[in-house]
């Protein structure tokens, strides 16, 4: 069971600002006493906001009526240090925002799918890859991809085509990328072949959406690259970092080249 202590220090770590933790668990040290009313008025005078100080009360409660640990104020101190160790660790391992495109509100801030593509695009620094189902009149895309080629990226492409896709896509490639991406690029498609194939004799097809962006990025979004995805459809997605998930999914994809189930176009 969770001792009521160290929930209540979880949930401080997650809403205090880092300056006001690091204070917190400096005079703690500093003290070197069990809990006294006193130790715990001189803390609480230091913050001023009220949802602040109710945290940080919600602690020192926890602390002086917590029988099962018996600490100290310095045993609490390294347990807030620790746990903020933890909490910031594990935000740089693992962050998530969502991308959107369609009707925006004053309420919500976020940011748009080919604004994010865009970015990720031109702070790409080593390897890329793109994955969609439809990719047809995207210059803006196009033109930082070249960009991106120019500066010695590799850039890799999984992408539906009118024929893996059994007539699916009405434009090739081509038309989009031009001969000077393609030719520099790794494009891959998924054969009829090698789909499986429903009792109506129709194809599977490749519906993913998304890039893969060197070791920490990884963007799924809804939105195929079209022109019209990209600025008039309603479109959600988010955005990654993680390395652990970007090897993941590299790993799944190599796999796949390996055992010819996505080949080169």
């Amino acid at each position: 069971m969770l001792s009521p202590l160290l929930d209540k220090i979880h949930r401080a770590v997650g809403l205090l600002p880092a300056p006001l933790l690091r204070d917190f668990s400096s005079r703690l040290a500093e003290a070197n006493s069990p809990y006294t009313e006193v130790l715990a008025s001189l803390i609480l005078q230091s913050v001023n906001n009220p949802r602040l100080r109710r945290s940080v009360q919600d602690v020192l409660n926890a602390w002086r009526d917590d029988r099962s640990l018996n600490w100290g104020s310095r045993e609490l101190a390294a347990a807030i240090t620790s746990a903020a160790y933890a909490v910031q660790s594990s935000q740089r391992e693992l962050a998530v925002d969502l991308v959107w495109t369609g009707p925006s509100t004053s309420s919500l801030a976020i940011r748009r799918t080919d604004q994010v593509l865009l970015q990720l695009i031109q702070d790409c620094h080593h390897d890329l890859t793109l994955i969609s189902f439809a990719i047809y009149k995207v210059p803006d895309i196009v033109q930082a991809l070249t960009a991106a080629l120019d500066r010695g990226i590799q850039l890799r492409i999984l992408a539906e085509t009118p024929e893996s896709g059994d007539g699916k896509i009405a434009y090739g490639l081509q038309a989009t990328f031009g001969r000077d991406i393609l030719q520099r690029a790794q494009v891959l498609v998924w054969p009829k072949e090698n789909r499986p194939v429903g009792t109506d004799g129709r194809y599977g097809s490749l519906h993913v959406k998304g890039a893969i962006v060197d070791d920490h990025h990884l963007f799924i979004s809804s939105a195929n690259l079209t022109e019209y995805a990209l600025s008039l459809n309603m479109e959600l997605g988010v955005l990654i970092q993680s390395e652990a998930l970007v090897t993941q999914l590299k790993g799944q994809l190599e796999s796949m080249v390996r055992e010819k189930v996505i080949v080169p176009l």
